[in-house]
C-alpha cells in the first residue's frame, strides 16, 4: 500500500490534471457551443478617417495587388489598388497586425505576421505567423505564437520554402519569444535564428531584408524596448544592425560609422539596382554631442559595411523609425515619419515633404520597382495611393478600420453613435441613413480633431454634445450650429479649488514632446488656467452624463469632478483616488533613447466611472493603477475596496466599472492587465458594496483581456464583455459565457453600449470601427429548457431614400438595420416549421417555410402580405366591367373584345391586360380614376398590428403581436 503523503500527491496531480481539461473544455466552449449564432453584427462604418495601417506589400509587377495590414483590423486585399478591397483576415485568432508579405514568385502565397510591432501605449499582440496557399481565402497558423509581435516577414527569393520572420516580442514584458526565426520547410517548423545574433530574452528583431542579388548576404535589425503602465523605454546595448553573409548561419554586428553607445529601432532598405547602396533609420541617444554619428539617417556605399550619417532625426522612431529609397533612382530617400523628410540629392540635403496626404504619423512606404512614380504609403488615417511621385494622392476611406477609444449614443430616431478614434478626432454616425446603398462616408459628421477619446450625448437634447481629447480636455459643443464651449476643469471653474490645492505639493509639470491642450479640439488655443500638477488625467479621462440627471456630469483625472450645469462650474467631490507612486507619476522623462512624452504613460489616474439611476448618492471609480472605489454619499466618504478581491493582480488596470441598474450594492469590475504582459481576463462582481467580490471569469478565453463589462437595462442576469478579441455575453450573471452572434471580425471590443430604447448592443472596436447587433431582447429572460417564440419589439417602417448616383465601387457602404419585423425563436433542438404572418383579420398572410436550429432563430418579415382570392375577384371583375363599359362608347372594339379577363388567374395577369387597356383606352378617363392604381398579389402592410405564428413540424404553435409604426420622419 502506499504511504500517505505519496497517495495525497498523486490525487492532487489528478485532480490539477482533470480541472486543467475541465477548464480548456469550458473555454472552448465559450467558443464553439454558441445557441447565438442567428443573430447578426452589421457594421456602420465609418471609414472616412479610417485608421493606423502597420504594413503594405504589393506585387513586384503589378502594383494593383496589394495587401494593406492594418494595425488593429485584420488585413485587406486589393486586385485593384484599392478600389474594392477584400477583408481577407476576419476569423482568425488576432486582429493585430505587424506584416503582411506576398511571396512574389506565388502571389497566392500570402504571409501574415500578427502583432502590430510599432509599440505604442495601444498596440495589442497577436498569436503567430499564418499562411495562405489559396490568394487569402484561407489561412493556417503556422506557429511563433508566443512572439506576440512579428515585425517583418522575409522570402528567399528562390526557395519559397525558406522564410524568415523578425519578431520583437512581447511588449510590456519579457516572457515569450523574441527573436529571428527562420523556416526551411514553408513554416512547418521554425529555428531561432543564432549564430552572433542577440539572444538575451530581451532584444527582438524588427527588421530581416536580403540583398537582392544574393540572398546569402542577410541584414537584420535588432531592437530592445520595455512598455509598461507608466513609463516606456527604446534602446539597449546588445539591439544593433547585424550582417551574415552565409545565408544565415553566422553573424557579425555593423557598427562603422555609427553613432556610439545603445541602439533603437532600426529600419533598414537597399537600392535594387545597386545594392551596395542602403540607407538605414537608426535610433540612438538623441543627447550625443555633434558632429559625432547620431539617432536619424544613414547610408553606406558598400552593401552595409560601413556608413555615413547624413541627417539628425528624432520623431517618436519607437512609433514610426521607418525609411525607404528609391529603387530606380538612388537619390530619392524617403524618411517615413511623423516628420517626413525627402531628400532628391542622394542624403546631401533633406525637406519636409510637400505632399498633400491629408495624413500623418506614416508608419510603412512602398515603391513599385519598376515604376519610382507609383507609391502606397501607411498612415494613421489609413493608405494613400500615388502613381504621379507624390503630386497628388488618392485616400483609401473605402475601408472601415476606425480605432475607437469610446462610444456613446444619442435618442434620435433612429439614433446616432458618436466616439472617439485613435489620431482621428471624433465622428457622429447614424445607426441609419435610410439611404437605399447604405450607410456612407456622407452620412457621418466630423465633430472635433485630435486623439478623439469619451463622446458622451444628452439623452434629453441630442445637440449637446460631450467631447473628450487625449490628457483631460473636454468641450461641450452644439454639433446643429457647432458652437461649442470649453469645459475643462480649471482653477477658474471649479468651486471649492481653494479646498484642495496644495500650493507645495511636491511635483514639477509634466513635460510633453507633442503638447496636448484644447486647441486640438477645434485649432483655437483659449489659453485658459490649466490645473497644477497635483491633478493628473490619463491619455483616455473617463467623462460621463449622469443617469439620474442630464445636466449633472462627471470628470475623472486622480480626483473625481462634478458639475450640475454641464461642465459650467465643477465641485471637486474627491480625494486623490489613486496609489499616487511618486516615483513613476510623473512621465516627463520617457522614451528612453529619444524622449518621447506624449501623455500616453500618464499614470495614478481615474480610467473609469460608474454611477446608477437607483440611488444618486452612489458613485464607482476605478483606476488605472489598479483601485476600486466607492462612495455612497455622492462624494462625501470613499471608500477602497480593492484588498476585498481575490487573485485579482495587484495594481491592474482597472478597464471597467459598472453599477447595477437593478441592485444598490450590486457592481461589476473588469481588471486589464496585459500591462504587465498578462493577458488573462479579470471580471468579478459585488452585491455588498464591494465588501466582498465573486470571480465570474469563468469560462471566457484565457488569452484575451477584457475592456468593458455592461449589464443590461431589463434583465439583472444578462451581461456582455468586450474582449481583445470579441463579445461574450452570460444570461446566468456572469457564471458562464458565450461568444455572441455572427459576422463581428477578431477585434478589439473597447467600448460597448445598450441603447436603452432600441434594445441594440453597439460596439466599439479598435480597429474595425462600430458594429450593432440589432435587438438583444431574445436574450433577456433566455430559458434554454423551453422552445419559445419571443416577445417582438416595435418594428418601424423606415422610409428608404435615394440620393442620387454614387460611386458605383470606389465607396464605402455601411450597414443599414434589416428592412421588416424582426421576430425572434428560441429552439432547444432542431426543426423544420412554417412561419406565417397576418393581418388582424386573418384575411392577409405572409407565410414561408422555416428551419430551426437549436438555439435564437432569427427572421426578418418583410412588411409583405399576399392579396387573397376574394380580392383577385374583386379587381377582376372591376376590368369584366370596365371593358363592358368602354365597349358602350369607343368605335373600334377590336382590341377590347380580345381582352377576356374572365380567363385570367393571377394578379399579374391582369395587370398584362390591363396594360393594353392602359395603352389604347387611356384617353376615356374623362377626369375619373376609372383604371385605378396597379395592384400586386403582395402589398407593403401599413402600419398596425398583426399576429405572427410558428408551427413547428411536430405539431406545436406559437403566437404573438406585432406592433408596425411608420417612420418618424413621415409621421412628424
Amino acid at each position: 500500500m502506499e504511504n500517505g503523503p505519496m497517495n495525497l500527491n498523486k490525487i492532487i496531480l489528478k485532480l490539477l490534471y482533470f480541472s486543467l481539461i475541465l477548464s480548456s473544455h469550458l473555454e472552448i466552449w465559450a467558443q464553439e457551443e454558441n445557441i447565438t449564432s442567428d443573430l447578426r453584427w452589421r457594421n456602420i462604418g465609418p471609414a472616412n478617417m479610417m485608421g493606423r495601417i502597420a504594413a503594405i506589400d504589393a506585387s513586384n509587377t503589378d502594383y494593383r495587388k496589394v495587401l494593406i495590414a492594418s494595425a488593429s483590423g485584420g488585413v485587406f486585399k486589393s486586385e485593384n489598388a484599392g478600389f474594392t478591397w477584400e477583408s481577407i483576415f476576419d476569423n482568425y485568432g488576432a486582429g493585430s497586425i505587424g506584416s503582411v508579405k506576398f511571396d512574389q514568385n506565388n502571389l497566392n502565397t500570402i504571409w501574415i505576421g500578427t502583432g502590430e510591432s510599432a509599440n505604442r501605449n495601444s498596440s495589442a499582440w497577436g498569436d503567430g505567423i499564418y499562411k495562405s496557399v489559396d490568394g487569402g481565402k484561407s489561412f493556417k497558423n503556422m506557429g511563433l505564437e508566443n512572439t506576440h509581435q512579428i515585425a517583418e516577414i522575409e522570402i528567399h527569393p528562390n526557395n519559397s520554402e525558406v522564410v524568415f520572420a523578425a519578431a520583437v516580442g512581447h511588449l510590456w514584458g519579457y516572457s515569450g519569444e523574441r527573436g529571428l526565426f527562420r523556416t526551411n520547410d514553408g513554416g512547418k517548423s521554425w529555428e531561432k535564428v543564432l549564430g552572433g545574433l542577440p539572444n538575451d530574452g530581451k532584444t527582438g528583431c524588427t527588421e530581416i531584408i536580403f540583398h537582392p542579388n544574393n540572398p546569402d548576404i542577410i541584414y537584420a535589425g535588432f531592437y530592445h524596448r520595455l512598455r509598461q503602465p507608466a513609463s516606456f523605454e527604446s534602446g539597449g546595448e546588445n539591439g544593433g544592425l547585424f550582417k551574415s553573409t552565409d545565408g544565415g548561419k553566422t553573424w557579425k554586428k555593423i557598427t562603422n560609422g555609427l553613432a556610439k553607445g545603445n541602439s533603437g529601432m532600426i529600419d533598414i532598405s537597399i537600392h535594387l539596382n545597386n545594392p551596395d547602396i542602403m540607407v538605414m533609420a537608426y535610433e540612438a541617444d538623441e543627447n550625443l554631442p555633434e558632429p559625432e554619428p547620431g539617432t536619424g539617417v544613414y547610408i553606406s556605399y558598400d552593401a552595409g559595411e560601413s556608413w555615413k550619417f547624413l541627417l539628425k532625426h528624432a520623431v517618436r522612431p519607437f512609433y514610426h523609425g521607418q525609411i525607404e529609397i528609391d529603387p530606380i533612382d538612388p537619390n530619392n530617400i524617403y524618411v517615413v515619419s511623423r516628420g517626413f523628410m525627402i531628400s532628391n540629392d542622394g542624403g546631401k540635403t533633406f525637406k519636409p515633404r510637400r505632399w498633400r496626404t491629408d495624413g500623418g504619423d506614416d508608419h510603412d512606404m512602398w515603391i513599385a520597382p519598376y515604376d519610382n512614380k507609383i507609391m502606397y504609403i501607411a498612415t494613421d488615417q489609413g493608405s494613400r495611393l500615388s502613381i504621379d511621385g507624390g503630386s497628388t494622392w488618392l485616400s483609401h476611406n473605402n475601408m472601415a478600420i476606425g480605432q475607437y477609444y469610446a462610444i456613446g449614443v444619442d435618442m434620435r430616431d433612429p439614433y446616432f453613435v458618436g466616439g472617439g478614434l485613435q489620431d482621428n478626432g471624433l465622428w457622429m454616425t447614424p445607426s441609419n441613413s435610410r439611404e437605399y446603398r447604405g450607410i456612407l462616408n456622407m452620412h457621418s459628421s466630423w465633430i472635433a480633431e485630435g486623439d478623439g477619446f469619451h463622446t458622451q450625448i444628452d439623452p434629453e437634447d441630442w445637440r449637446t454634445v460631450y467631447t473628450v481629447n487625449h490628457v483631460g480636455f473636454v468641450a461641450r459643443q452644439n454639433i446643429e450650429t457647432r458652437e461649442y464651449t470649453f469645459i475643462t476643469p480649471t482653477p477658474e471653474t471649479i468651486s471649492n479649488f481653494k479646498d484642495f490645492v496644495d500650493f507645495n505639493y511636491d511635483e514639477t509639470k509634466n513635460k510633453y514632446t507633442i503638447d496636448p491642450g484644447e486647441h486640438w479640439f477645434f485649432r483655437e488655443r483659449p489659453d485658459r488656467p490649466l490645473l497644477p500638477p497635483q491633478f493628473r488625467f490619463n491619455w483616455s479621462s473617463p467623462f460621463i452624463i449622469s443617469s439620474h440627471d442630464s445636466k449633472k456630469v462627471l470628470f475623472g483625472s486622480n480626483y473625481l469632478f462634478q458639475s450640475y450645469d454641464r461642465g459650467d462650474t465643477w465641485n471637486i467631490i474627491s480625494p486623490d483616488l489613486t496609489t499616487n507612486d511618486t516615483n513613476l507619476r510623473n512621465t516627463s522623462n520617457g522614451g528612453g533613447l529619444t524622449n518621447s512624452n506624449t501623455g500616453g504613460e500618464n499614470h495614478f489616474t481615474i480610467i473609469t466611472i460608474s454611477d446608477t439611476p437607483i440611488d444618486t448618492s452612489i458613485i464607482w471609480i476605478g483606476t488605472d493603477d489598479g483601485n476600486v472605489q466607492i462612495t455612497k454619499d455622492n462624494g462625501e466618504n470613499w471608500e477602497n475596496v480593492r484588498r476585498n478581491f481575490e487573485n485579482a493582480p495587484k495594481k491592474s488596470w482597472v478597464s471597467r466599472v459598472e453599477a447595477s441598474k437593478h441592485k444598490k450594492g450590486r457592481a461589476y469590475v473588469t481588471f486589464d492587465n496585459h500591462r504587465f504582459d498578462d493577458n488573462k481576463p479579470y471580471v468579478y462582481m459585488t452585491d455588498d458594496y464591494g465588501k466582498s467580490w465573486k470571480n465570474i471569469t469563468g469560462n471566457l478565453p484565457e488569452k484575451y483581456s477584457v475592456y468593458v463589462i455592461k449589464e443590461d437595462y431589463i434583465d439583472e442576469n444578462l451581461l456582455f464583455v468586450g474582449t481583445e478579441e470579441s463579445v461574450y455575453f452570460s444570461i446566468d450573471k456572469g457564471n458562464s459565457w458565450e461568444k455572441l452572434g455572427k459576422n463581428l471580425p477578431t477585434v478589439a471590443i473597447h467600448d460597448l453600449v445598450i441603447h436603452q430604447r432600441e434594445g441594440d448592443l453597439i460596439a466599439g472596436t479598435h480597429g474595425r470601427s462600430i458594429w450593432i447587433l440589432d435587438n438583444i431582447s431574445p436574450l433577456r429572460f433566455l430559458n434554454k429548457d423551453n422552445t419559445n417564440l419571443l416577445k417582438t419589439r416595435t418594428s418601424t417602417k423606415w422610409i428608404k431614400i435615394n440620393t442620387g448616383r454614387k460611386q458605383p465601387y470606389f465607396e464605402f457602404r455601411g450597414e443599414n438595420p434589416p428592412y421588416g419585423s424582426i421576430i425572434n425563436f428560441y429552439s432547444n433542438k432542431d426543426y423544420n416549421g412554417k412561419l406565417k404572418v397576418t393581418n388582424m383579420s386573418g384575411l392577409n398572410i405572409y407565410s414561408k417555410s422555416i428551419s430551426l436550429n437549436k438555439g435564437i432563430n432569427r427572421f426578418i418579415w418583410p412588411f409583405e402580405l399576399e392579396r387573397n382570392e376574394d380580392e383577385l375577384n374583386s379587381y377582376k371583375v372591376k376590368f369584366i366591367e370596365l371593358v363592358d363599359y368602354l365597349k358602350g362608347i369607343v368605335s373600334d372594339k377590336k382590341i377590347l373584345m380580345s381582352l377576356d379577363f374572365n380567363k385570367t388567374k393571377s394578379f399579374n395577369e391582369i395587370n398584362k391586360l390591363r396594360k393594353v387597356l392602359l395603352d389604347n383606352y387611356g384617353m376615356y378617363a374623362g377626369g375619373n380614376k376609372m383604371f385605378g392604381d396597379k395592384i400586386y398579389k403582395e402589398f407593403d402592410a401599413p402600419p398596425g398590428n398583426y399576429n405572427v405564428y410558428i408551427k413547428l413540424d411536430n405539431g406545436e404553435e406559437f403566437s404573438d403581436t406585432i406592433y408596425v409604426r411608420d417612420d418618424p420622419l413621415r409621421s412628424n
